[in-house]
């Protein structure tokens, strides 16, 4: 699913970086971002359930992205969603249709 919606969001619209963070104790979660690619990108504290917990902050950029192997995948519709996200067919990733 990750690599789906990362695939959505550098390919077919053209993103630069991608975003994601989890908690210093959920270590699958961050074993699974990292294993796609995402490298730290700081530490924060959070207030969770009442007591202090570390967030883990991750990114991935687009160069990154595209040097590592990762599975096929193929957007279909998109263009005739692109004005939902702001953008318009030309603009963004030749993955569109």
């Amino acid at each position: 699913m990750r690599a789906g919606i990362l695939h959505l969001a550098f390919a077919g619209l053209g993103a630069q970086m991608a975003y994601s963070g989890a908690f210093s104790d959920n270590e699958p979660s961050l074993a699974t971002s990292r294993s796609i690619g995402y490298v730290e990108n700081g530490r924060e504290l959070y207030l969770r359930r009442g007591r202090p917990a570390e967030m883990v902050n991750l990114r991935l950029d687009r160069a990154s992205w595209e040097a590592r192997t990762r599975p096929a995948c193929t957007i279909e519709g998109l263009g005739a969603c692109l004005e939902m996200f702001g953008l318009s067919p030309g603009t963004v990733g030749d993955d569109t249709e």
